[in-house]
């Protein structure tokens, strides 16, 4: 049971009340304290003991970090008479929750009354990690009070915090962050942080919407106060939202905008960060002069500044932009230099991120077991760093590879861990793709059936979310699989959805695809004519983008019908 809606004087008298009654009828109480401000707690405890004071109870503070067995610290204490207030609770992890778990029934046996201050993570680790010793607790009664002048700092800092571990962890903290911002409507600054800070929550777990009317709402907080650095920050925000819901060209449009304001104020760094990003969306939409041409532009202002974890953040995406022009060797090489910049300056996340690039690359030159190994890699430091969405990609990816082996089974048993992971940490968005890879694992297997069954789940997340360009590739996927099995007319419908989003979104590599895929759909009807014409424009895009696989492909296709 958790307790907030009353007011602070009410809470205090009534957590004092639970350990005095618990006192009387010699019985243990444990009590969970959740707090946001240090100074809230100081004040709260203080009030707290001089009404144990008051019926002859001593109070002591404990400090998990020094003190790690609890239990013992309190049976050998005079736990009988005395309240214990303990603080630090992450100072001693794990060791602390260890001990707590293991020797809860001891806590109980002597009568142990104990106030533990909490912050959001920290109690839900110790759910997570202590749960039979959470199931013992009386109440977790909530102190997160709008701060004073002086508290300030701790609300700023709490308002700003978007770094978590556990799909817990951000589910909690947006809780806390959306009741604070309904006590906070005079003080424009801090809620517009805590906007943008729910934003980004919503964003991790692919609530790509609601993280937009969070951003929109911190945009106008900033022009109001006027403060350009904030609106330049959201507006990129923005940007990532409509570019993960497949909105490309509306993304470059709030990337634009940011880029302006950074410019204009001096901001190199956000400078650089607008220049990558439109790098990227120019990348996504088949635009790869333009791309490469942005992405230069960032990696020279973060050279220029020493920001070296942009440094190699551009270097790595401009590998990208060569990968997808088939210059393998070319991306190898700036993988290798952005690999050797992460680790470098310690970034681990961004170690596993161009490790795992490596491996896609390795594999588009048919060293497939050099790929898997570097995949295993980036898989490694995703579970050592409690990465759960990479982890995820990596073992999703790992599927896709046995898969093209034809270790289609061992495929399956990746992505369904990948899918485990996904529907735990609220990851739609890899949800989505999840799904869809495992309809390419049936469709390899020659279960069409089951391959179209996860197809239509994956198109239902799409859907859901707004992702245009994941909604693209599951209509894809059912086309040809319908064409599979020989239901060409259903096939073409599929092909043809697919085919407008790609126009709508600018996806020109998807549409070439599909084009390609038309081609083939209308071959099958012996309608040469038509095949032909879908071949050559899907042959005009391979060359406009410079895909080599599309112009391959349509070559060859062009060919065959021509020579039949």
């Amino acid at each position: 049971m958790t307790e907030l809606k009353d007011p602070l004087e009410a809470r205090v008298s009534r957590l004092a009340n639970y350990l005095i009654r618990a006192h009387k009828y010699n019985k243990a109480s444990i009590l969970f304290a959740l707090y946001l401000s240090e100074y809230v707690r100081v004040d709260v405890e203080k009030e707290i003991k001089k009404l144990l004071n008051e019926q002859g109870l001593e109070s002591i503070g404990v400090d998990a970090g020094k003190h790690t067995d609890l239990p013992s610290f309190f049976s050998s204490s005079n736990p009988e008479n005395t309240v214990f207030f303990v603080h630090n609770m992450e100072k001693g992890f794990p060791e602390a929750l260890k001990y707590l778990n293991f020797k809860r029934e001891e806590i109980i046996e002597h009568g142990v009354k104990a106030v533990f201050w909490v912050t959001d993570k920290e109690l839900t680790r110790i759910g997570n990690e202590a749960p039979d010793f959470f199931a013992f607790r009386n109440r977790v009664v909530e102190f997160i009070e709008v701060p004073l002048a002086e508290q300030r700092p701790a609300l700023m800092k709490f308002a700003l915090e978007t770094e978590y571990k556990s799909m817990d962890e951000i589910k909690r903290s947006i809780e806390l962050k959306e009741t604070l911002l309904s006590e906070l409507s005079k003080d424009d600054e801090i809620s517009g942080y805590l906007l943008n800070s729910l934003g980004i929550l919503y964003f991790q777990i692919s609530s790509y919407k609601k993280a937009i009317e969070y951003y929109e709402q911190a945009l106008v907080i900033a022009r109001e106060i006027g403060d350009r650095l904030a609106e330049g920050a959201y507006l990129g925000n923005l940007g990532n939202a409509y570019h993960y819901l497949g909105q490309v060209d509306k993304s470059v449009e709030y990337y634009e905008k940011a880029l302006v304001i950074s410019q204009e104020i001096g901001d190199r760094r956000n400078e650089g960060a607008g220049l990558g990003n439109l790098g990227m969306a120019y990348s996504n939409l088949g635009q790869m002069k333009k791309a490469f041409e942005y992405y230069q532009k960032a990696l020279g202002i973060a050279q220029e500044i020493g920001d070296r974890r942009n440094e190699g953040n551009w270097l790595g995406n401009l590998g990208l932009a060569y990968s997808n022009l088939g210059q393998v060797e070319k991306a190898i090489e700036n993988y290798q230099k952005a690999l050797g910049i992460t680790q470098e300056i310690g970034d681990r996340r961004n170690e596993g991120n161009w490790l795992g690039h490596l491996g896609w690359a390795y594999s588009n030159l048919g060293q497939v077991e050099k790929a898997i190994e570097y995949y295993k890699k980036a898989l490694g430091i995703a579970q050592e760093i409690g990465d759960r969405r990479n982890e995820g990609n990596w073992l999703g990816t790992l599927g896709m590879v046995h898969s093209n082996l034809g270790q289609v089974e061992k495929a399956i048993e990746y992505c369904q861990k990948a899918l485990v992971i996904a529907q735990e940490i609220g990851d739609r968005r890899g949800e989505g793709n999840h799904f869809g890879n495992l309809g390419n694992a049936y469709s390899n297997l020659g279960q069409v059936e089951k391959a179209i069954e996860y197809y239509q789940k994956a198109l239902v997340i799409a859907q859901e979310i707004g992702d245009r360009r994941g909604e693209e590739i599951c209509l894809g996927n059912l086309g040809t699989a319908y064409g599979y099995r020989g239901q060409v007319e259903k096939a073409i419908e599929y092909l043809h959805k697919a085919l407008v989003i790609a126009q709508e979104i600018g996806d020109r590599r998807g549409e070439g695809n599909h084009l390609g895929n038309l081609g083939l759909a209308y071959s099958n009807l012996g309608q040469v004519e038509k095949a032909i014409e879908y071949f050559e424009n899907a042959l005009n895009i391979g060359k406009e983008i410079k895909d080599t696989k599309i112009i391959n492909s349509s070559e060859m296709n062009i060919k065959s019908m021509r020579s039949s």
